[in-house]
């Protein structure tokens, strides 16, 4: 019996002066003295977790069987609220509402409290002394109950309760084969499940007309289920020294919940995509060649994309059969390799290399449309006469990157002291694609650490 209580609570400050701007000054037509006002946005977030899990095992040599249950209850309070001191007194804008005081131009709290009940079960079958099939189930049952109360000028006053749930059985099935000593053969068939949910209101006063009715009407989202086939075999080489795991899978989604940026409205929805599929293969090396040397080597190479095309009665939200899966590159891989050596009384000195590779992706669906990237920079008039171009163009899709890390270090009975190098060749991976408000507020990228040196130590004790 395993039980957990967790609370947590983050604050946090970001700057919203950009995002402000853009509707101060771009949206409703104030000059400078307004619109490059300080906004400080304030996230506060509770959170407390409680769970509790109950395991049974047993069996004999040709049976083993495993069951259980899981509850876990999830209280979490959000808000937000970005106080613009002087708007009220340099615009005669009235800005108190219904809960938001004077010059707090967003007011946001979002109460949620999580419930799931699951109900679990695992049974291997040792056919023979080479074949074991394994079944198992799972049921479900979760709850969502959450109230969001949203004021200021820039939202509207609403106060919004609402719940969803459901429940359901996740099978999965595995067949293992042991083909030689060295060699097992393994295919599995599972399913998975997400929960749908409410979206939050869309900010009425900052959406343009056209994108109130293009975003608009999606109150909430279903839930998301996927069915995954997979193949693969593990092998040992080398007299037990090294292994080589390959494996390929077959994933079919339907109702991919997909974030949309909701335009001019400073809101994002969550959709259902119908169809969607993700294909690939996975190959994994690793071996130590001596006492004093090991590497490794693990690659994928996956397909992940729209199998259908998102029809909103509002209008066009880029979501089409053939887009790729958001965030998902194409090709991935990962090396590491260390060098060690024994010296004087019990310390062992060592060298560790490791590789990595990211291929190029995107942040969001609409992101792989055609012509998505260009941006007219002289839209709302904020800012010093423009001197330059009209428009900014920049490329959605992220670049692949490569990494290298490098680390010499010394292990004593109870210390171990090394000097570090991360990304030794001070490659900037563009790690996201970063727009705020459809690029009206800001259009960026973010970026992983720079080079960087440095001394660690540890001691066990």
């Amino acid at each position: 019996w395993i039980l957990t209580r967790r609370p947590e609570a983050i604050q946090a400050v970001r700057d919203a002066t950009a995002l402000t701007a853009s509707i101060t000054g771009g949206s409703f037509g104030f000059g400078p003295a307004v619109y490059n006002l300080d906004a400080p946005l304030e996230d506060v977030t509770t959170v407390e977790v409680l769970t509790e899990e109950l395991r049974l095992s047993g069996g004999n040599e040709s049976l083993q069987w495993l069951g259980g249950v899981f509850y876990s209850t999830i209280d979490r309070f959000y808000s937000q609220f970005l106080l613009v001191d002087g708007y009220e007194a340099l615009t005669g804008t009235p800005t108190a509402g219904v809960v938001a005081p004077r010059d707090v131009l967003y007011y946001s709290t979002i109460d949620y409290k999580f419930d799931q009940l699951a109900l679990f079960g695992e049974a291997t079958w040792s056919i023979t002394d080479r074949f074991d099939l394994t079944g198992g189930l799972r049921y479900y049952d979760f709850e969502e109950d959450r109230v969001l109360v949203f004021d200021g000028i820039f939202a509207g006053y609403s106060n919004s309760p609402g719940s969803t749930k459901a429940d359901g059985f996740a099978p999965r099935l595995i067949a293992s084969y042991e083909l030689s000593d060295s060699t097992n053969l393994n295919a599995q068939v599972s399913k998975g499940f997400r929960l749908g949910g409410i979206n939050d209101p869309i900010n009425v006063p900052l959406c343009t007309p056209q994108d109130l009715v293009t975003y608009g009407g999606h109150p909430g989202f279903d839930n998301e289920e996927l069915w995954n086939y997979e193949v693969g075999s593990k092998s040992t080489i080398m007299g037990g020294r090294g292994t080589i795991n390959a494996s390929a899978y077959y994933m079919d989604i339907e109702g991919l919940q997909a974030t949309i940026t909701a335009g001019s409205c400073s809101s994002r929805i969550i959709v259902n995509v119908p169809k969607s599929r993700s294909t690939g293969i996975e190959l994994e090396l690793a071996a130590a060649t001596s006492e004093n040397f090991d590497f490794s080597i693990a690659v994928s190479y996956g397909n992940a994309e729209l199998q259908s095309t998102f029809v909103s009665a509002g209008g066009d939200l880029g979501i089409r059969s053939g887009n790729r899966l958001p965030s998902v590159p194409e090709l991935q891989a990962v090396a590491a390799a260390t060098y060690q050596w024994q010296l004087a009384g019990d310390w062992l000195s060592y060298v560790t290399g490791t590789y990595q590779h990211v291929g190029s992706r995107f942040t969001q669906i609409g992101n792989y449309e055609a012509g998505f990237g260009t941006v007219n920079v002289r839209r709302d008039g904020i800012g010093a006469p423009y001197t330059g171009a009209p428009t900014l163009a920049f490329d959605p899709e992220l670049p692949a990157y490569d990494l290298f890390n490098l680390r010499w270090g010394f292990v004593g009975n109870s210390w171990d002291i090394a000097l570090f190098g991360t990304n030794l060749t001070d490659e900037r991976a563009l790690l996201s694609l970063d727009l705020e408000r459809n690029s009206r507020a800001r259009v960026g990228f973010l970026t992983n650490q720079p080079r960087t040196f440095g001394l660690s130590a540890r001691v066990n004790f």
